[in-house]
């Protein structure tokens, strides 16, 4: 029986998305991949594991590119991990994700493989929840937490004297 996320998929996208669950990123290198890339991010985000994917740059191009998404997880990377994804090749890496471009195609395997082994190693991710308490007993409620960028862009509610 076919899962909803995959009944949209042919036969030769879900035997992708069945070998991109078991090596831990997907080889999306067909010509329309953004159904596959969807559903393979939906199970990524359901298992909250880092996606990871290949593709080609272009349709003829003798390089691809591989992407890093942290945004399925509810971690981001260290400045360790980061460093360590920049040690791989030349890539853009943020805490959030990462991407190397001009990977040449006989490489795209082996870098994709060692940037999921990479990503998901302790010590190179941090976890990014925030707790939050917001006080209602108070007649101007505060809000206090541990991510100042967080609250540095909340609006505090504003109590009318009626």
């Amino acid at each position: 029986m076919k899962r909803q996320a995959e009944a949209h998929l042919t036969g030769r996208e879900r035997t992708r998305l069945r070998v991109a669950r078991e090596n831990g990123y997907l080889n999306a290198r067909s010509a329309d991949n953004r159904r596959l890339v969807e559903a393979f991010s939906l199970w990524c985000w359901l298992l909250k594991i880092p996606m990871v994917w290949l593709e080609r740059r272009t349709p003829h191009s003798r390089y691809g590119r591989v992407h890093l998404d942290m945004f399925t997880t509810a971690n981001a990377l260290t400045a360790a991990g980061q460093a360590e994804m920049r040690a791989h090749g030349p890539a853009r890496a943020s805490p959030h994700d990462a991407c190397w471009e001009r990977v040449p195609l006989r490489e795209l395997e082996r870098v994709a493989n060692t940037v999921f082994r990479a990503a998901t190693r302790m010590g190179n991710y941090e976890p990014t929840r925030s707790i939050f308490v917001v006080d209602m007993r108070r007649e101007k409620p505060e809000i206090s937490g541990t991510d100042d960028r967080f609250l540095s862009s909340v609006e505090q509610p504003q109590l009318s004297a009626a």
